[in-house]
């Protein structure tokens, strides 16, 4: 197998609320609904202790703030508002990689018996070895796909929500070895 090149798209994946939204006993399953202004969605406010032993208070208004730079950044959630986000109906970005096979062989004549040694030099992603922001997979964050957090139901029975902003942007580097490039070098001996 000498030198390749492949490309791909990346795998499909949903938008799914935090908690149980249309209450069938099964968490993390419900495509989220994906707002066009703040009327369309119940943020409630929350609180949290900074690093200075502060109780912080972040309001709707702060939040729905938030949410609304995360469904910009991203092209799914910006051309969907006002609807319910599809099952894997989101994609990864394409990626591409490179593999790179070097092989040569040494013979040489020792008494009647010719001895041949093959040097093989293989690297799996190069362009990943030539500069660290190529081939680099990219990935939705799994804080990305479950922006929206389910904390109860108001009175009326409709669902209240927090958007904490754990993730900014949608997606992350991927850390698995498929972004990171590998040698390995062989060395074969024929003798005839």
């Amino acid at each position: 197998e000498g030198n390749k090149f492949a490309g791909a798209g990346g795998n499909r994946y949903s938008f799914v609320y935090a908690g149980d939204v249309n209450g069938d006993g099964m968490a993390g399953n419900d495509l989220i609904y994906i707002p066009e202004s703040q009327s369309d969605i119940n943020l409630v406010p929350y609180t949290y202790i900074d690093a200075n032993n502060n109780t912080v208070t972040v309001t709707a208004n702060e939040q729905w703030d938030k949410l609304n730079a995360f469904i910009e950044q991203d092209e799914y959630l910006k051309e969907h508002r006002g609807e319910i986000a599809e099952r894997f109906g989101a994609v990864n970005p394409w990626w591409w990689n490179i593999d790179f096979r070097f092989m040569q062989d040494f013979a040489f004549i020792l008494g009647s018996m010719r001895h041949t040694f093959q040097l093989s030099i293989d690297i799996l992603n190069l362009p990943n070895m030539l500069s660290s922001e190529w081939g680099v997979r990219k990935i939705a964050n799994s804080a990305a796909t479950t922006p929206l957090e389910l904390v109860g139901f108001d009175a009326g029975g409709e669902p209240n929500f927090n958007y904490k902003g754990t993730a900014t942007t949608t997606y992350v580097d991927d850390p698995s070895v498929n972004s990171r490039w590998q040698m390995q070098i062989g060395l074969r001996y024929f003798f005839q």
